[in-house]
């Protein structure tokens, strides 16, 4: 470990802050903090004792040495020495020290538990000096058995759990089923999963906190994609599509996925405009209107003040339509006389014919159909149809 550079003064800023000279980079940015939270006039403590460790900190900032290198150096030390910091130190500072320098090492093992065993020693070590002796520490290999290459690191290989073929069945529109796999690697597990979704598909990729290696693929219908922007001419939508999944630039694996997408059901009448042409005031006067549907749904009908639906006896009905696909459903209407009379008086009196308009509406899965109707009503003479 190469000595730290020194200047008149740094011996008194290494003890302002509880260190060791050359202790690691790490260590001194913790003891420094540790010292500020002691410190702090905010926190009660001594303005200028705190400025004091402020200078003795931006003195020696960056003149720290690299974990790894200064615990490889003193790795047959005493705990304290090990740590960087002075015998003196509280335990505040060696909790500090022992943290940062451990998660510094998390790749080095070796140094890592070195560290760990000076923590659990320090107070026993620093109560007793010399007392404590450091564990020999675990054999270096001979640098004349090192590899000269270093090894090739394995590659993920095809995990558990991947389908080849997922089928969703029919799906009524807007139907929110998900379909869900998981993949597992036992070794060299990938860091990320990319999955390629192609309309109208959406793809979801979570990883397992608790399993390394584990990953959750969701799958669902966009049913707002542009796939479906046109309007439907057919029954369903075939989904047939490939799914690419990767997990490293070289090693991907397609999953074919199959469904049958139902459009949503699409509802006509007939007549498209219903004209109860010209009838004597007061008549019984009745209409069908037909609707069919392309699939199964629920409707409802709302009709003109003048008009309501009515069944075979002439009973009103109000209760909602069952459609099913492509079977006809009559609708029997009847004229209501009251609203004619009520809102055409005046003209009845006059004897002009009175011509009430209105639409038929017929609403079902947000959509909704309009049928104009209209009639003419003759106050005194009938005419024929």
């Amino acid at each position: 470990m190469p000595k730290p550079q020194t200047s008149p003064g740094d011996a008194e800023h290494w003890r302002r802050l509880g260190l060791l000279p050359g202790a690691p980079e790490c260590v001194l940015k913790a003891a420094w903090l540790a010292q500020i939270e002691l410190h702090h006039p905010d926190r009660g403590g001594d303005a200028e004792t705190a400025k004091a460790v402020n200078i003795a900190y931006e003195a020696l900032r960056g003149r720290g040495t690299a974990a790894n290198e200064y615990v490889a150096a003193n790795y047959a030390g005493e705990p304290w020495v090990v740590l960087g910091i002075s015998s003196a130190a509280d335990a505040r500072l060696v909790e500090r020290a022992g943290k940062q320098l451990r998660s510094e090492l998390a790749e080095h093992r070796r140094l890592a538990d070195r560290v760990a065993w000076a923590m659990a020693h320090f107070a026993e070590a620093a109560s007793v000096p010399r007392r404590v002796r450091p564990a020999t520490p675990p054999p270096r290999r001979p640098s004349a058995v090192r590899p000269q290459a270093q090894p090739v690191p394995a590659r993920p290989g095809p995990p558990q759990g991947l389908p080849d073929r997922i089928d969703f069945g029919r799906l009524e529109w807007g139907n929110d089923a998900t379909q869900t796999f998981h993949l597992t690697w036992k070794r060299a597990a990938p860091f990320e999963v990319r999955v390629d979704a192609p309309a109208p598909l959406r793809a979801e990729v979570v990883a397992s906190k608790v399993l390394p290696g584990r990953f959750s693929v969701t799958l669902s219908v966009d049913w707002d994609s542009p796939e479906f922007s046109r309007s439907p001419n057919v029954r369903g939508y075939t989904l047939d599509a490939t799914l690419r999944l990767r997990w490293t630039s070289d090693d991907e694996a397609d999953v074919r996925v199959k469904a049958l997408l139902l459009y949503p059901a699409l509802v006509s009448a007939s007549p498209m405009e219903l004209d109860l042409g010209s009838v004597r005031l007061g008549a019984d006067t009745r209409a069908t209107l037909l609707l069919v549907a392309t699939a199964p749904t629920r409707a409802t009908i709302s009709l003109p003040p003048w008009l309501c639906r009515v069944d075979a006896a002439g009973r009103a009905v109000e209760a909602p339509l069952q459609l099913q696909t492509d079977t006809p459903v009559r609708v029997s209407l009847a004229v209501d006389w009251a609203p004619v009379r009520e809102r055409g008086r005046s003209s009845i009196e006059a004897g002009r014919a009175v011509r009430p308009t209105g639409r038929i509406v017929v609403r079902w899965d947000g959509q909704e159909l309009a049928v104009p109707a209209s009639l003419v009503a003759t106050p005194s003479v009938a005419v024929r149809r």
